[in-house]
């Protein structure tokens, strides 16, 4: 940006400060114009061959120190969020941070992050900036232009295993819908992406049940984050109780779909009675029964909420 561009976009912004009510306008204002002027956020550097934007971080945040470059598709929540603040979802990446610092009392400990629906990686890329530590990291991903984005962000890291497939009850083919103009919402689900524009996606299916024991088995500790679009009962009922026992923290998005099957519901609520803190919040300000995330999921109410679980704190 030229000198006399900064000027005039300086100008403009002392005017508009001038103009501003307090708080929440302010902070819009400045969360934007900062980013404008790099100064915070993060500025556009280009696209990649997939699709992706690249965004070059401002400042040194959990995703990176300043001048790292994020590849992440163009949508309305995660892009905008790291263009104007550097972050995305950072309370859900410091409470598995937390829990893979709490898991890792010893470099010989053998902890897991497992990430389910991993989108390209941010949640897991600011966790295991904030953790340092050594654990290994499993990714499940299905879209090809997500994993490519994926495999950039996070890779720094050595113990990593990208899946590019989608966790099921049941190995084989299926498609994946996503949302033309908000890249970031996608779902095997037919009613949650908008059906003008959308792009469908063949992707491969893997059992949940046999890669869980096929391949983590081998684990004293995994901590759980999985955001999936609607399929998280489903997934979550299927992982073997024998690694439940080992999951110590996890993030969980609960989604009142139409389409969420209470057996489902049922089975995962029954794995996770060893859990002794259960909150719709990370810091567990006020804990609810599963009875309450039950009720919750089946309402069909369309609404969400993450949902926090750890046995010790």
């Amino acid at each position: 940006m030229t000198r006399n561009k900064l000027l005039k976009l300086w100008h403009h912004s002392i005017w508009r400060l001038r103009n501003l009510r307090p708080n929440h306008e302010w902070k819009r204002f400045w969360f934007s114009r900062g980013a404008q002027i790099g100064v915070c956020g993060s500025s556009v550097a280009g696209t990649t061959a997939e699709g992706n934007h690249i965004l070059r971080l401002n400042r040194n945040y959990a995703l990176g120190p300043k001048g790292t470059l994020v590849h992440i598709p163009k949508d309305l929540g995660m892009y905008e969020s790291v263009r104007t603040s550097g972050k995305y979802g950072l309370a859900e990446s410091q409470f598995i941070a937390s829990g893979l610092v709490s898991a890792s009392k010893s470099p010989k400990d053998k902890v897991a992050l497992v990430d389910i629906g991993s989108n390209v990686g941010l949640i897991s890329l600011q966790a295991m900036n904030i953790a340092k530590t050594q654990n290994d990291i499993f990714l499940f991903e299905p879209i090809p232009r997500h994993v490519a984005a994926m495999r950039h962000n996070l890779k720094n890291f050595r113990n990593i295993r990208v899946n590019q497939f989608a966790l099921s009850n049941r190995d084989g083919i299926s498609e994946i819908f996503t949302e033309f103009e908000n890249r970031g919402n996608s779902s095997m689900l037919d009613k949650v992406v908008p059906f003008k524009g959308r792009i469908r996606t063949e992707i491969r299916l893997v059992n949940t049940d046999n890669y869980f024991r096929d391949i983590l088995n081998s684990f004293e500790a995994v901590i759980l984050k999985c955001d999936t679009q609607g399929m998280d009962a489903l997934i979550l009922s299927q992982i073997p109780d024998g690694i439940w026992s080992k999951i110590q923290r996890a993030v969980i998005e609960v989604w009142a779909l139409e389409d969420i099957a209470e057996g489902h519901v049922a089975k995962f609520v029954s794995k996770c009675q060893g859990f002794n803190y259960v909150s719709w919040s990370p810091d567990f300000r006020e804990t609810v029964e599963f009875s309450e995330v039950s009720e919750f999921w089946l309402s069909k109410t369309s609404s969400w909420k993450n949902l926090y679980m750890c046995r010790q704190r």
